[in-house]
C-alpha cells in the first residue's frame, strides 16, 4: 500500500462548501447536511470550522457552532473520506478541532454519534470524550445517538486528560441560525 501524505489542516472558504456538502452525503446519506444549509450555517459559525485536504482533493471537514453558552462549543459534523481513513487523518482533524474551539475560548465540546459507531466511539474516547447522555429517537424512530462532551482545562488545554463532564439535557437545538443550545 502506498504510503499517503499528511493533510494540511486549514480553515473552511465558502467556496469550500459544495465539496462539504458531497462528503456529508458520502458519510451520512440522508441524514447529511445539504449545501444549502452549510451556507446558511457558514455565516455565523464558518470560522469555527475545519478542513483536511492534500494536493488531490479535500478529504475530510469537521463543521462546529458555539452553543447559546459561548463557552460550549458542538462538533456538528465530522468526516474523513474512505480513500483517507485508517492514515489517521481522523486524529489530526479532532485534534485541530479541539485546538480551533479552544482557540475560541470553548471549555466544553459536545457531539452526537450513533451509538453502533465503534470506530467513531472510540477516536473520540481516545481524546478524553465521555457519554454524557443518549437521545432516542433523535433522527426518527429506532435512530438513537449518544452525546458524548468533553471538558478542556483553560487556560491551557490537555485534550487527552479529561476531568468528567456534567451531562447537558438539552444539548443539540439550533437557535436563529447562529449558536446550538
Amino acid at each position: 500500500m502506498n504510503e499517503l501524505p499528511s493533510p494540511r489542516l486549514r480553515g473552511v472558504k465558502k467556496n469550500d462548501l459544495r465539496r462539504i456538502a458531497e462528503l456529508e452525503a458520502k458519510a451520512f446519506g440522508s441524514y447529511g447536511v445539504i449545501d444549502n444549509d452549510l451556507k446558511v450555517m457558514f455565516d455565523p459559525s464558518g470560522p469555527l470550522w475545519m478542513l483536511a485536504e492534500d494536493d488531490e482533493a479535500i478529504w475530510g471537514y469537521s463543521v462546529n457552532l458555539r452553543a447559546a453558552d459561548p463557552t460550549v462549543g458542538w462538533i456538528a459534523g465530522m468526516a474523513i473520506h474512505p480513500a483517507r481513513q485508517r492514515h489517521g487523518w481522523g486524529q489530526l482533524l479532532l485534534q485541530a478541532t479541539i485546538d480551533r474551539l479552544h482557540d475560541y475560548d470553548m471549555r466544553v465540546i459536545r457531539l452526537l454519534v450513533k451509538p453502533s459507531n465503534k470506530v467513531a466511539r472510540r477516536l473520540y474516547e481516545n481524546f478524553g470524550f465521555i457519554d454524557t447522555g443518549e437521545r432516542d429517537n433523535h433522527f426518527g424512530p429506532e435512530e438513537p445517538r449518544m452525546l458524548m462532551s468533553l471538558l478542556l482545562d483553560h487556560p491551557v488545554a490537555s485534550p487527552r486528560i479529561r476531568p468528567e463532564v456534567p451531562a447537558d439535557p438539552d444539548a443539540f437545538a439550533v437557535t436563529g441560525g447562529t449558536t446550538c443550545e
